[in-house]
């Protein structure tokens, strides 16, 4: 579990000031100063690691993740978090339908990628003027910039992780629809809910942020480990099983021959008998005429 005074030293624990309350989120508020409400850091560290266990889980299981943050304090963190674990991400803005209405969505990502690739063509083999490549690139950089965090994304979406749910309620909204686990940072204006897995901190202040966000990534790490060692682990159980077969067949194919060598011999011996047999009628049938 994470160090109390690691939370306390980045800010985890400052709330907004009281007028701006979610009654919600009382249960995890411990006290006021300078009307401003204190969080109970024992259990933003306790939910934290709730969290981190499932999430740890979600990428054993070779499932995406979809880390979401467009604030300015936590879109740089929300992109290196994403980037570095090489999944789907959302720092600009969410666009309507990503998880609803990802077909839609996804044509936006299909024009991208064309564009991309037209530009990268026409480098080598020219066939555009200069006045349309910049204009190709003028419309590649809005995509990238709306949907180039996601151009990875496919189903099944094991999780999403939220960084402020009241400025991502959108996002949010989608997930429930659509059955997606929710972990989020939640602060003290916002509303729980419909958060799986709560994490109640200060979602405004950078370090604060990137604490909690990096704590998520390491579990990820560690879950992604996992599925590798047991990825690795299936496939030398599935090549044992392939060389026991192997050995299964050879042993069977060995045991036919055995069978249809003595299957010949059997019938070569019966061949024989029969023409000893004749050869005795013969000499009986020439004696009798004498």
């Amino acid at each position: 579990m994470i160090d109390f005074r690691k939370l306390v030293e980045a800010g985890v624990h400052f709330g907004h000031q009281r007028s701006r309350k979610c009654p919600k989120m009382d249960p995890y508020v411990w006290g006021i100063k300078n009307d401003t409400l204190l969080i109970d850091v024992s259990k933003t560290a306790h939910c934290l690691e709730k969290a981190a266990t499932f999430l740890e889980d979600v990428a054993a299981q070779g499932k995406a993740i979809l880390w979401v943050g467009t604030k300015k304090s936590a879109q740089d963190i929300v992109f290196s978090a994403a980037a570095g674990l090489k999944m789907p991400y959302v720092s600009h803005r969410w666009i309507g339908g990503t998880l609803s209405n990802f077909g839609q969505v996804k044509k936006s990502i299909t024009k991208m990628l064309h564009l991309e690739d037209v530009v990268t063509k026409s480098e080598l083999h020219p066939h555009y003027t200069k006045k349309e490549i910049n204009l190709f690139q003028k419309k590649i950089a809005r995509l990238q910039k709306n949907v180039g965090g996601i151009r990875g994304l496919s189903w099944p979406i094991g999780a999403l992780v939220l960084v402020d749910v009241t400025k991502e309620r959108s996002a949010l909204k989608e997930a429930v629809a659509m059955g997606v686990p929710v972990v989020a940072l939640v602060d003290t204006n916002s509303d729980p809910s419909l958060v799986d897995y709560v994490i109640p901190a200060n979602d405004d202040a950078p370090r604060s942020i990137k604490l909690l966000i990096n704590y998520l990534v390491e579990a990820v790490v560690r879950g992604k480990g996992r599925a590798g060692v047991e990825k690795a682990a299936a496939a030398q159980a599935q090549e044992v099983e392939r060389a026991s077969l192997r050995e299964d067949v050879l042993a069977l194919a060995q045991e036919e021959d055995t069978d249809a060598e003595g299957a010949g011999k059997s019938k070569t011996a019966r061949k024989e008998e029969k023409v000893k047999e004749a050869v005795k009628r013969s000499k009986k049938d020439i004696f009798d005429k004498r």
